[in-house]
């Protein structure tokens, strides 16, 4: 899946300061992560870097505060090649990724509630979401509803 344009919604709550809300990642290097750290919402996103590291396109932004307070939060991410609006709970930051790459260049799996085991080091260190999550909307496909009807192969995580 090598997109241009990205728009992200979904609501949750959590009672748990930690935990990945959904992950995408691609052979190239380009991901996709949104998380909770130490109660606040933490989106990192990597549109390419290249390997003789004059380009680092790793990107992270944090936003918000005290979100494991068991109401629910509603998240918009829409992106337009490196540029970003994050809106937690009606309150939008605008941003631009690092490097040069427009392009999101993920494999055609993108979890939500953890991030599947890759034996990496990023993966295991990091908690799977424990909470509810609802109106879950990726460019444009109700995740829940497909969920719900069993038209999605869930994961082990």
């Amino acid at each position: 899946m090598k997109t241009l344009k990205d728009v992200i919604s979904l609501k949750f709550k959590t009672s748990e300061s930690e935990g990945v809300i959904f992950h995408g990642e691609g052979q190239q290097g380009d991901y996709i992560t949104l998380e909770l750290k130490k109660a606040k919402l933490v989106l990192n996103l990597n549109l390419g870097s290249n390997q003789l590291g004059s380009i680092f396109g790793h990107t992270s932004v944090t936003t918000g505060s005290l979100l494991d307070d068991h109401h629910w939060h509603s998240i918009i991410i829409e992106r337009h090649g490196r540029n970003i609006n994050l809106t937690l709970d009606r309150h939008m930051q605008h941003f631009r990724t690092n490097g040069e790459f427009d392009y999101l260049d993920l494999d055609y799996e993108i979890t939500f509630g953890g991030m599947p085991f890759s034996g990496k080091p990023s993966s295991n260190s990091r908690k799977n979401f424990k909470g509810c999550m609802e109106s879950i909307n990726y460019n444009g496909n109700n995740i829940t509803d497909l969920a719900k009807r069993k038209k999605l192969e869930p994961s082990n995580v």
